[in-house]
């Protein structure tokens, strides 16, 4: 008899834990998903749609205490980014529980615009399809308490807390602080004057993201994290459309995080030259638009070949030349020595950056992000074809390689 008293206490227990925000309910009285959910949600998602204040919006999502922390922090971050006007449209789900705490899954379709405050594009209509998490309240209604996986790239606002710090041309969004392991405000203003210093003309805004977690920067780029795993910081449109007019940084923690200053400047850098450069979205061939941006942010890099060409020359030295510049399957992110291709990339401009003025390397790049072919762009600025680039690139690699330890 004691024993069965003591597993049915145990099974309270344990049901009262699993429901976190039913800690008002009794144990014996469980909280079902009602059975018309699907119209309850679309009223609800209805309702938060139209909240005109963040009261408004935390009644719009339910009572439950995890549903009131999810929207009162999803409301201030609407207010950093968004413009008035974001809609939540039901899609389907939420109808079963599908986990332990008697929570379901509901998707939902999110279409907003950015505020001008925010240094994205407030012309631009994101939409995207992401999870809720709902939960059902002792009422008969229900209560979105979170949200659940990713099916497509997820608004900034939907990641965590969201702050802006903005001025000088150039803004830091941050989720949840970000990453605070680097100065990465310093980082982007210094990014932004080296790249206005090398290419003249260059305007618009330099955006940058900062996650604090690697799950989030893959979540802002509609990525797996795997197909993130090894990338520092990736220029890309806000919903990882990379046709898209508004062009951000969006950094990996994971990775940005364990790099020395030297070597993150030069990851902001780079991408702040795709970004200001309009390069994001071209059909230029991948060598010119990643050499360049390497061009750009290694020009004052007082580091020896040795290192900034360490993984390219070590090959070389070892025999294994070149035969062709680059091509664009060899950028792929999951690719084997990936870094000596982005180095042979960049030694390209570094040899015409050496042979020819500035503004000659600058004009042949603009030429070609503007449409016209590599080999027409090398005539017009360097006198040179393919062929003969391609060797004197190979010379010039046999040559670096020999003279560094």
């Amino acid at each position: 008899m004691a024993a069965v008293l003591v597993l049915a206490v145990v099974a309270a227990v344990l049901l009262a834990w699993q429901q976190p925000w039913r800690a008002d309910a009794p144990a014996d009285d469980p909280v079902a998903i009602p059975r018309d959910a699907s119209s309850r949600l679309t009223s609800q998602l209805r309702d938060l749609s139209g909240a005109a204040s963040e009261q408004d919006f935390v009644t719009a999502a339910g009572d439950l205490p995890a549903g009131r922390e999810f929207a009162q922090r999803t409301w201030r971050s609407m207010q950093a980014v968004a413009a008035p006007g974001t809609t939540f449209r039901y899609v389907g789900g939420g109808e079963v529980a599908d986990r332990a705490d008697g929570s379901a899954a509901a998707t939902v379709e999110v279409a907003w615009k950015a505020s001008q405050a925010s240094g994205l594009d407030p012309a631009v209509t994101h939409r995207s399809t992401v999870e809720l998490r709902v939960a059902p309240q002792r009422d008969g209604s229900l209560s979105i308490v979170g949200r659940g996986r990713a099916t497509s790239s997820v608004p900034v606002w939907l990641l965590g807390a969201v702050t802006l710090d903005t001025g000088g041309g150039r803004t830091v969004l941050r989720i949840d602080g970000g990453d605070d392991s680097l100065p990465v405000d310093d980082m982007v203003t210094r990014a932004r004057d080296v790249v206005e210093r090398t290419v003249p003309g260059v305007t618009g805004d330099l955006t940058i993201i900062s996650p604090r977690t690697q799950a989030q920067m893959a979540a802002v780029v509609g990525q797996g994290e795997d197909a993130v795993a090894q990338i520092a910081a990736v220029t890309t449109g806000i919903d990882g459309d990379t046709s898209a007019a508004d062009a951000v940084v969006v950094l990996n923690p994971a990775v940005f995080a364990t790099m020395d200053r030297r070597a993150a400047q030069i990851v902001l850098t780079h991408e702040a030259t795709h970004v200001l450069t309009s390069a994001v979205g071209t059909t230029a061939v991948n060598w010119v638009v990643e050499g360049f941006a390497d061009y750009v942010a290694l020009q004052d890099d007082p580091a020896p070949l040795s290192v900034s060409a360490g993984q390219v020359l070590t090959r070389v030295r070892a025999g294994i030349v070149p035969e062709a510049l680059p091509s664009d399957t060899d950028f792929g992110s999951t690719q084997h020595g990936l870094g000596a291709v982005y180095e042979s990339a960049w030694m390209i401009f570094r040899m015409l950056g050496e042979q020819h003025p500035q503004e000659g390397v600058v004009g042949f790049y603009r030429d070609v992000l503007g449409g016209e072919s590599v080999e027409r762009a090398l005539r017009s600025s360097f006198g040179l074809t393919v062929d003969e680039l391609t060797a004197d690139w190979r010379a010039y690699l046999t040559k670096s390689a020999s003279t560094v330890s």
